[in-house]
């Protein structure tokens, strides 16, 4: 009210000029704003959000928020949101159900499983525009969806030729006993290594160059009561389930008789809590075993020992994911499939040795 008065129009005139919501003669519009912003007022956001029927407001979801990979993605995805004038918000229940609660004008999604679960229930009739990052270029959705693609047959070959390049053949891999994405680098790197060994007319078997860690049921992502953040252990690593994965492995590593020189692992955090176990136990990295991990978490960088690891940049991936979906929002027709470049970060956990 205090706008029309000093303007001298009717409340219905600011309304429609602020909002943006209908006719206003170009001299009495210009007048209001000007009034307007003298007196510092700012339109309702609810208001302006329904009139252009967008909120500028994405809804990120992941399936818990403690892992280096998923804060630096958040981080990423923020940043980019930013950049372009929207907010990011950040749901770990997964409760998809409250979806149409969330005044948003799309979804993120940093798992392709999660997406699976949605376009399966709710998003199979709430069509807000998505975009999924995955490990799986083959996966076909029940329904359209942009993708940004970790490219797994390039990270898993640049990491073995990372390795052979310095001597490396028996090139084992660690990793979860269970879920899609493992067996994904699983197969890419067993393919590789018998082609190896094909070629140097080896015989060899390579999955006794294997360490697995038995886990559980990956694949149940949907946690609606994301675990509390405990006391961390005397190892620091009790808050991270990848890093006790790394622990687990380790453990079957000392027990039996693995024939690898270097060791690739599923990711940067099992790399490291195998580093830390073996290490524990009198098994020197890489003196006596080079490993090698794949994500290029932030953490590296604070570790005494830094991981030698195939980076698939996760800040980017984020920040893809944000720009990908704001291009639909905004009509700029981005491309359905978006692929990952990654690249090595050398650090201390892989030796060179001699080929012969």
């Amino acid at each position: 009210m205090d706008v029309a008065r000093a303007a001298e129009v009717s409340a219905a005139s600011v309304s429609r000029a602020v909002n943006n919501s209908g006719y206003v003669k170009k001299e009495v519009k210009e007048r209001i704003l000007s009034v307007a912003n003298r007196l510092g007022y700012n339109p309702n956001p609810i208001a302006v959000s329904l009139q252009s029927q967008k909120t500028r407001q994405l809804l990120l979801y992941q399936n818990e928020i403690t892992a280096p990979y998923n804060i630096q993605f958040f981080n990423g995805a923020t940043r980019a949101a930013y950049k372009r004038g929207y907010s990011i918000f950040l749901d770990i229940h997964c409760d998809f159900d409250k979806i149409k609660r969330h005044l948003v004008d799309g979804v993120i999604f940093s798992l392709d499983v999660l997406a699976e679960k949605y376009i399966g229930t709710v998003g199979a009739n709430y069509l807000l525009p998505m975009v999924v990052t995955t490990n799986d270029a083959s996966l076909v959705y029940a329904r359209p969806v942009h993708s940004v693609v970790i490219d797994n047959p390039r990270v898993v070959n640049m990491g073995i030729d990372y390795l052979m390049a310095r001597g490396h053949q028996r090139i084992g891999l660690i990793l979860p006993e269970h879920g899609k994405h493992s067996k994904i680098r699983y197969k890419l790197w067993k393919n590789r290594m018998e082609q190896e060994a094909s070629y140097a007319g080896a015989k060899v078997n390579v999955d006794a160059l294997v360490v697995r860690a038995e886990i559980g049921d990956t694949d149940d992502v949907l946690i609606l009561e994301p675990p509390l953040i405990t006391q961390p252990s005397d190892d620091n690593f009790a808050a991270y389930s990848s890093f006790n994965i790394g622990k687990r492995a380790a453990r079957r590593y000392l027990e039996g008789k693995n024939p690898a020189t270097a060791l690739l692992c599923f990711n940067d955090d099992l790399a490291y809590g195998f580093i830390r176990h073996v290490e524990k136990n009198g098994v020197r990295v890489p003196g006596d075993i080079s490993v090698m991990g794949i994500d290029g978490i932030y953490l590296r960088e604070w570790f005494e020992k830094k991981v030698t690891t195939v980076s698939i940049d996760v800040e980017n991936l984020g920040a893809t994911s944000v720009d990908v979906l704001i291009d639909i929002l905004e009509d700029k027709k981005p491309k359905y499939i978006n692929w990952t470049v990654p690249k090595i970060l050398e650090g201390d956990t892989v030796k060179s040795i001699d080929k012969r």
